[in-house]
């Protein structure tokens, strides 16, 4: 099942490093909290070819050269695996050299696991909504069983990953990120751990409103790090301090989504200044 998938948009981050995100739209959880566009079967259907050839022009077009690190996110790249394992050899048939994938973790069974491994993806996002079964059915619409094996797998299999939580007060709150630290010491403690800060001005489910505050984050990593080796946290403001300059390449389609994006981010983000190339700009330069 390759045919095609909505591509809404591919982010580049110019500095401190050069690298690229392509977000594939369509997911198979649908978390109450998520605000990413990329949720939704939205933006430019594209051939794994055709998107191939938007990837290289961008690249053109942005850093004069083809990107030497490619990511795979969305919505959820793993829902047509066929897809994603093409788009992987058309990446190593352009001589990029590292190539990751962020994902949910729901598809990735020994069979996916062992064909990453042997295409030799460098590293691995895998976002761990909750510990608890029950939290995670609430939030995401589906069991984590799949998920916790997931990251056994991925040790088994030595591949080069992190997990990811998003901190939500009331939901995935400090004795939930506990829960998770101390499942991922019981498969390796080496297993690095990454808790994020919501940030509830982009989504429009009431129920969920609140902003952990930074002591909270703060507490947050020392409980992960109790458990693991490497654990930390991470407010809104210093993800996007780390990576500074980006620029998109957004579908024309999408234009006025994009719009109210950028306000919503403008007020959270005093910094946010994204700039962006169209994808029919990039097609017919």
């Amino acid at each position: 099942m390759i045919e095609c998938r909505r591509v809404p948009f591919l982010t580049f981050v110019v500095s401190p490093r050069q690298k690229v995100k392509i977000n594939l739209a369509g997911c198979n959880f649908d978390c109450k909290a998520c605000f990413a566009i990329a949720k939704h079967e939205v933006g430019r259907e594209l051939s794994v070819k055709e998107l191939i050839d938007l990837l290289v022009k961008s690249c053109q077009r942005i850093y004069g050269e083809i990107a030497d690190d490619v990511q795979m996110t969305g919505g959820e790249p793993t829902v047509n695996t066929d897809y994603l394992l093409s788009l992987i050899r058309e990446l190593r048939g352009l001589g990029v050299s590292k190539i990751g994938i962020s994902t949910n973790g729901y598809q990735l069974d020994r069979s996916l696991v062992e064909e990453l491994k042997s295409w030799g993806v460098n590293y691995i996002k895998l976002d761990l909504k909750a510990y608890s079964d029950q939290i995670h059915k609430w939030y995401t619409g589906k069991s984590n069983a799949n998920v916790l094996r997931a990251v056994e797998l991925l040790c088994e299999y030595g591949l080069t990953f992190y997990v990811r939580t998003i901190f939500i007060p009331g939901v995935v709150d400090l004795d939930e990120v506990e829960k998770v630290a101390r499942f991922l010491c019981q498969v390796d403690r080496r297993i690095a751990y990454k808790i994020y800060q919501f940030a509830p001005e982009h989504t429009a489910n009431r129920i969920l409103r609140k902003s952990p505050t930074k002591e909270q984050m703060l507490r947050a990593g020392a409980i992960a790090r109790r458990y693991l080796e490497s654990a930390e946290a991470y407010t809104t403001e210093t993800v996007y301090e780390a990576e500074s300059k980006y620029i998109e390449v957004r579908a024309d389609e999408l234009l006025s989504d994009f719009e109210k994006i950028d306000e919503i981010s403008k007020s959270i983000i005093k910094t946010w200044d994204m700039q962006y190339f169209t994808m029919n700009q990039i097609l017919t330069s």
